[in-house]
């Protein structure tokens, strides 16, 4: 790869400047950079541009490139560092740091048309691991080999995509040398036959989620090949991420009956459930995971907020009444006018009671976010409290009467509302049927 590639640009902002500008644009899987290049001795480009509106925002709403050598692929990258003028042996520029970007080449030799990879962080490993046996050499110690897990090497669908996840293998092997060492990279293969890329990119980005919710782990894709019989595009993310992750595994399969392992549940219909409420599971995962990386108050919250997210719809029932009904009506009218203390007021007792009517039409409304939980077959109570008792605690949080409630009962809480979520993610994800019965399989 080449050391850096040569991009044309201009600032967005005339008032930074109305000059186009060469740039450098570095790549690699830590950081990727532009490079502005501006040798006029005078020049406070990088100060107007770091104290300009929206200077750490999106690329392209602060610049708009008009000439590249490479071909480029700008996904809601965002500017998040900028470094003031610095000088080299040829010239003087100032730097901008973006998070994410495609580097599109041309497909000179026809190879992997139709395939891409996506590469993992260090939590993907601990996923992809489980796809696998474990390094073996009983017979002979001068080899290694590993192998996928029985049932384990056939491709998973989410349409438009098959996937599968893998492990890549490098090695520091030099000619010559006694040993090496092997190192494990996680990634997920997948292939396609109609799939542009940003829809390859957003299905492998659900998979990434899915797979996250099942784990009780994140797992981010950082980098991601994508190949046609034409173009490979290299799309990296190197998002500055100062969270510390929690990567030991919280597994859902416990919950279910037929599905209860990895294998099992990616050959369900969970992709097409998925895409229904594409952002309702985005946020109710990442509420999921965050969860597990907060306080107490935060963590009960982030759980509760879970189903409000899948919040049913009431449809409005009426009560069924026989056909004396207005006769009926109009009687209570009557004997209600009678208790009036001014016989003037009754007729604005008449223009209240055409409403009043409507009311009583209808049928009450059970309690929303409790009938959520009861139409996707979930009891709280078999996780130790009552609907009621969890939403005293919620107001309670969301009202700062923190102190009114112990610690030990609030972990408890959130021990069973953690039980409760992964009940109602699986469920929407087209699980219901299979939870298994809580009151027989206590968890």
């Amino acid at each position: 790869m080449k050391e850096y590639y040569c991009i044309n640009l201009k600032f967005k902002n005339n008032e930074i400047s109305s000059e186009i500008f060469h740039s450098h644009l570095y790549v690699s899987d830590k950081k990727m950079y532009f490079q502005i290049i501006d040798n006029n001795p005078n020049s406070q480009i990088d100060s107007y541009f770091m104290m300009s509106k929206g200077a750490h925002g999106l690329f392209e709403d602060n610049f708009e490139i008009t000439e590249t050598e490479i071909g480029l692929f700008l996904d809601k990258s965002k500017i998040y560092k900028t470094t003031s003028f610095q000088t080299d042996l040829q010239n003087t520029y100032f730097t901008i740091y973006v998070s994410k970007i495609a580097i599109v080449f041309p497909n000179k030799h026809k190879e992997y048309i139709n395939e891409g990879k996506a590469f993992l962080n260090k939590n993907g490993l601990k996923v992809v691991n489980t796809f696998y046996s474990f390094f073996t050499n009983l017979k002979d110690k001068n080899t290694f080999s590993i192998s996928r897990m029985n049932g384990m090497s056939e491709y998973y669908e989410a349409k438009p995509l098959t996937f599968r996840p893998e492990l890549e293998f490098t090695n520091n092997e030099t000619r010559g040398s006694e040993e090496f060492t092997v190192k494990k990279i996680p990634s997920i293969n997948y292939k396609f036959d109609n799939a542009d890329f940003e829809k390859a990119k957003r299905t492998i980005q659900i998979i990434c989620n899915f797979l996250s919710f099942c784990f009780g782990i994140r797992i981010i894709c950082e980098k991601l090949t994508y190949r046609t019989e034409e173009q490979i595009f290299v799309f990296r993310d190197t998002s500055p991420n100062n969270k510390t992750f929690v990567s030991d595994f919280a597994v859902i399969f416990y919950h279910l009956e037929e599905n209860y392992n990895i294998q099992k549940i990616l050959k369900t219909d969970w992709f097409s459930n998925y895409l229904k409420n594409e952002q309702k599971f985005n946020k109710a995962i990442d509420n999921y995971l965050h969860s597990r990386e907060v306080d107490l108050n935060a963590s009960f919250l982030l759980l509760f907020n879970i189903i409000e997210i899948f919040n049913i719809k009431q449809e409005i029932e009426k009560f069924d009444f026989k056909a004396s009904k207005e006769d009926n009506f109009n009687k209570a009218l009557e004997l209600i006018s009678q208790a009036l203390e001014n016989s003037e007021d009754s007729e604005l007792l008449k223009d209240k009671w055409n409403g009043l009517i409507n009311k009583i039409e209808i049928k009450p409304l059970k309690s929303p976010l409790e009938e959520t939980l009861n139409l996707n077959n979930i009891n709280p109570t078999d996780f130790g409290y009552s609907f009621g008792k969890l939403k005293k605690t919620r107001d309670k949080l969301t009202h700062g009467s923190v102190n009114s409630i112990k610690e030990k009962d609030l972990k408890s809480q959130i021990y069973c509302l953690r039980k409760i979520a992964i009940r109602l993610i699986l469920a929407n994800l087209g699980l219901k049927n299979d939870l298994k019965n809580a009151t027989q399989h206590r968890i």
